[in-house]
């Protein structure tokens, strides 16, 4: 994980660099927020993992228009209504936003509502994209939701969405570990846990596995991950759970598993695969292998398991995979 660990860094850099320039708009918060990181560790607390990064600057900046914040009951009632429901749109829609299609000042009107629920806003129409990262706390649990998007520079449309979603659990010692076994958080995110996706998406063009050969220590970032891909939808979904080793085999359940997207207009796999080039995932993609390698699925197999909540898990021989370092 040392180079993930880098590749926060140089996301943490890529901020400083495009706010320090900036005036922070009425909205943000004047609360300076801690560090997360993609996959977050025990010894670290929220804040944004994702800021993009554009490739070009608007020629004109559209105008600003003041949105009114939400009081916190009715911020917190909002944000579950929206993980439950995803807006009542279909990925690669994001509660109401569509890539491609909505304006920054759309995705604008349906984030900053939300904002006293923030660790960070950085929602300010002179910049070329956005950024929310949003907790949710009940009991010992706090849900973390960031929403990273870019803005198209000529038209000011929404280009790309990064969508991530955690469960992780405030330590009595300081900082936060990671949750892979709440059923409330599950339920809260129900509309982007494996089941809903596969049966709103369908088969998957491909479906990758990554995992480890030997248990990793507390709080570690669980361990077990599988991809889907969506090319012509225009979705990229990765999920973490928990690594178990069962006598010679890995076993990861993905029931409760956290959740980070690529959601693109849909249409075009050329332009997918191009924009998934500018994310993190090249930095640990080598470190996939195809379902039908690592495991006794096939996609099709697998789809049939998991299109529906199940207590199924998924296994591999440890021996494919490498160990980790001390």
């Amino acid at each position: 994980m040392k180079t993930l660990n880098n590749v926060h860094c140089l996301y943490l850099i890529l901020l400083i660099v495009i706010v320090s320039g900036c005036v922070h708009s009425t909205e943000s918060l004047a609360t300076p927020s801690p560090e997360i990181s993609i996959l977050p560790t025990s010894n670290i607390a929220p804040t944004s993992s994702f800021i993009p990064v554009p490739t070009d600057s608007p020629t004109t900046t559209p105008t600003t228009v003041i949105i009114p914040t939400l009081p916190v009951e009715e911020a917190r009632t909002r944000l579950l209504d929206l993980l439950a429901n995803n807006g009542d749109c279909r990925l690669p829609c994001l509660w109401g936003i569509i890539p491609g299609e909505s304006s920054f000042q759309e995705a604008r009107a349906v984030l900053i509502p939300l904002s006293d629920l923030a660790y960070s806003v950085h929602l300010d129409s002179s910049l070329p994209a956005g950024n929310i990262l949003l907790s949710y706390s009940e009991s010992d649990i706090e849900i973390n939701t960031d929403i990273g998007f870019l803005v198209n520079p000529n038209d000011f449309t929404v280009d790309r969405f990064t969508f991530r979603a955690e469960a992780q659990r405030p330590l009595n010692e300081g900082g936060y570990e990671n949750v892979f076994d709440s059923t409330f958080y599950s339920q809260t995110a129900s509309a982007y846990m494996l089941p809903h996706v596969l049966s709103e998406q369908g088969i998957p063009e491909s479906v990758l596995v990554s995992t480890s050969g030997a248990p990793l220590t507390r709080g570690g970032t669980g361990g077990f991950n599988i991809v889907l891909l969506y090319p012509n939808q225009g979705v990229f979904v990765h999920y973490t759970t928990q690594m178990y080793i069962i006598e010679k085999n890995v076993r990861g359940c993905f029931q409760d598993a956290h959740i980070w997207m690529e959601l693109y207009p849909p249409g075009d796999s050329d332009n997918y695969f191009t924009e998934l080039e500018k994310t993190n995932w090249p930095f640990f993609k080598d470190g996939f292998k195809p379902l039908e390698e690592s495991t006794s699925m096939s996609v099709d197999e697998f789809y049939e398991i998991f299109r529906e909540p199940t207590d199924e898990c998924i296994e591999t021989l440890a021996s494919l995979w490498p160990t980790p370092e001390p």
